[in-house]
């Protein structure tokens, strides 16, 4: 069979080894150990932790089962945390008002060890608030210290 052209290693000479054939079907009433068994079981792949045991997201339940539960096509509808938000319009009316941009460095830092524990979202926010409190914080203080020194030489 072979005219001459290019064949596929191990079937030279027009050889080609036999398909191995199907398995039957078992007879209806017989067991048999297949993949595709009857279903088990509902499966919680997040057991409740033990009583006492610490927790690794300290949130609440409604939280916890909006996440994890169901199928996990599902996300929930992230709220900014209320001191992130706080922190963040702190540090912008900081620039204006002295003094203000130290209340968004200490809501900022609150906000993120408040977010390290829940599933909120508000943490470029609680960053902004805390930068932008540093850097005012910074430039009112270059600012009081100009101010000083030339009172100082008049």
């Amino acid at each position: 069979m072979s005219d001459g052209g290019w064949q596929a290693p191990g079937h030279e000479g027009g050889n080609r080894p036999e398909p191995e054939p199907y398995q039957s079907a078992p007879a209806a009433g017989q067991s048999s150990a297949t993949p595709y068994a009857a279903p088990t079981p509902a499966y919680t792949p997040f057991p409740p932790p033990a009583p006492g045991a610490p927790l690794a997201f300290a949130t609440s339940d409604r939280h916890r089962d909006r996440v994890l539960g169901g199928q996990g096509y599902e996300t929930p509808a992230y709220r900014n945390d209320s001191f992130a938000a706080t922190s963040m319009v702190l540090g912008v009316v900081g620039i204006l008002v002295p003094g203000v941009c130290l209340l968004a460095i200490a809501c900022g830092h609150y906000a993120r060890h408040r977010l390290r524990r829940s599933y909120e979202g508000g943490r470029g926010l609680a960053v902004a608030g805390i930068v932008l409190g540093y850097a005012t914080t910074a430039v009112w203080l270059a600012v009081a210290l100009l101010y000083v020194s030339t009172r100082a030489l008049l």
